[in-house]
């Protein structure tokens, strides 16, 4: 990475949208429980070793750098000076430093903004936790990260050796030079031409694209939604600058034979278990619209051996039929909904992608630009998105990785954000909401619990008998803020 990199259009949008109130940073809960011979002092000696890796890699050495008069756009700076007592802390939960606690706690942490005269992200060890546990949550800013991207280097960070303790820092675990992207102004200009004789050639492919999707959101008949097409919900408003978090943790083999018996995807199961869910939140609150909720579904951009950071995403729009009270037919309605959006963007390259969802979500960036996110309808009504996470157990220095969970990002206009990872046979939901637009999250978390039972009981020849740890797993392990 040069010394100076001007940002991407990706980054420049993400830093765009920071503000008081709309903080663009995610974050990773992470569970792990000590190593059963652990000495008293064993946390304070993890933290200490943490801070002595100054060995510091992209994108963690990298500090933006804001727009003067004689340089008009934002770049990042490498920074080769970082102080670790401020990047790594060392917190502890009150008594009894239960679920509930760690829930509050997180909550609160994800509601401070990051220092923009830094580098973009802390990392808390936090103690406490019962059972003899502790916690690390990551903290780092979206214009630097996605979920899949943020995974990828938290695996390289641990080891599938429970013995091992060389396993480097987060920030100083080494990614290969070559899956960075050369942003010095001679590779601009050669992509800019190579990229203008590919956009010729796609041009028209996209366009068809474009007037076929169009043609089809129109229709009635079919199932393809568009942006603007979901109803007003009190999760599509303007927000304040704090947070609540929850969270829920299943057997994957539940989801997963779920999902056979069910002929679709796990991905159809989870957007399945968040509608049974909002259905019901909103229904309580006397707030369920006649028109069904539309969830916005990140599409990864990223090839599978992709290891480098940075967001590159798309969107797909999903019906969760949150007007249908069956949830098998609710469920058969999701399918179809998401096969057809899938088929809109299988047969486009990355590049014609990202520029068809450029055009398709013109509307949002204007809408943006203008500060009219939350005062206007919603592009779609809830993000919902499923991270897979590391199959295998991992350890942290002899400590074992129970679970992980996302702490994303929310915005005006989308009060409310569900995203999972699988991790060893696991899945875990993260629930992440505005605390005054989205009152009492933690019941959204209780929910889906439900919500699954109910599928398995309408899917599954015998409802009773499902996979290991069902009695422990049916309502989840939850903690809530």
């Amino acid at each position: 990475m040069p010394a100076k990199e001007r940002l991407d259009l990706n980054e420049f949008a993400w830093i765009a949208m920071e503000s008081p109130s709309r903080p663009m940073h995610v974050a990773t809960l992470l569970v792990y429980s000590l190593p059963e011979d652990a000495e008293p002092d064993f946390l304070n000696q993890l933290v200490a070793h943490l801070r002595q890796s100054t060995e510091f890699v992209n994108p963690f050495n990298k500090i933006l750098r804001r727009p003067t008069p004689l340089r008009p756009y934002p770049v990042w700076e490498r920074n080769y000076d970082l102080d670790l007592e401020y990047h790594v802390r060392h917190l502890a939960l009150p008594k009894p430093g239960g679920e509930r606690e760690l829930g509050m706690l997180i909550a609160r942490l994800h509601s401070n903004p990051l220092d923009f005269s830094r580098p973009l992200w802390e990392y808390h060890i936090i103690e406490g936790l019962e059972n003899n546990r502790f916690a690390v949550y990551l903290k780092m800013h979206h214009s630097i990260v996605d979920g899949i991207a943020g995974v990828r280097m938290l695996q390289r960070s641990m080891s599938s050796d429970p013995d091992d303790t060389s396993s480097p820092a987060l920030w100083s675990a080494p990614i290969p030079e070559e899956l960075f992207e050369d942003k010095t102004t001679t590779s601009r200009l050669r992509r800019a031409l190579t990229g203008a004789r590919r956009s010729a050639a796609s041009a028209t492919h996209v366009a068809r694209q474009l007037y076929d999707t169009l043609k089809a959101g129109i229709n009635d008949k079919d199932p393809l939604l568009l942006p603007y097409q979901a109803p007003m919900t009190i999760f599509n408003g303007r927000i304040g600058g704090q947070r609540r978090f929850a969270t829920q943790n299943y057997d994957f083999a539940r989801i997963r034979k779920l999902s056979k018996t069910a002929g679709c995807t796990v991905n159809d199961i989870v957007l399945a278990i968040s509608a049974g869910a909002l259905r019901r939140f909103l229904q309580e609150q006397n707030a369920l619209p006649g028109r069904p909720l539309v969830g916005g579904i990140p599409v990864s951009l990223k090839p599978k051996d992709d290891q480098s950071a940075g967001p590159a995403v798309s969107y797909a729009m999903a019906n969760l039929a949150t007007n249908i009270a069956d949830p098998k037919r609710r469920l058969e309605v999701i399918c179809e909904s998401t096969r057809r959006a899938k088929g809109v963007l299988q047969d486009l390259s990355r590049e014609e992608i990202e520029n068809f969802t450029a055009i398709i979500m013109s509307p949002n960036a204007m809408q943006t630009s203008l500060n009219l996110e939350g005062r206007t309808p919603p592009v779609f009504n809830v993000n919902i998105s499923n991270v897979p996470g590391p199959t295998e157990p991992l350890y942290l220095h002899r400590a074992k990785l129970e679970a992980m969970y996302p702490v994303s990002a929310v915005t005006h206009g989308q009060a409310l954000n569900i995203t999972c990872y699988s991790y060893n046979g696991s899945l875990s939901f993260g629930y992440s909401g505005c605390r005054d637009s989205v009152p009492r999250l933690q019941r959204l978390a209780v929910y889906s619990g439900e919500a699954l039972e109910e599928l398995e009981a309408t899917f599954l020849p015998d409802p009773g008998v499902v996979d290991i740890g069902t009695a422990k797993a049916a309502r989840g392990k939850k903690a809530s803020a």
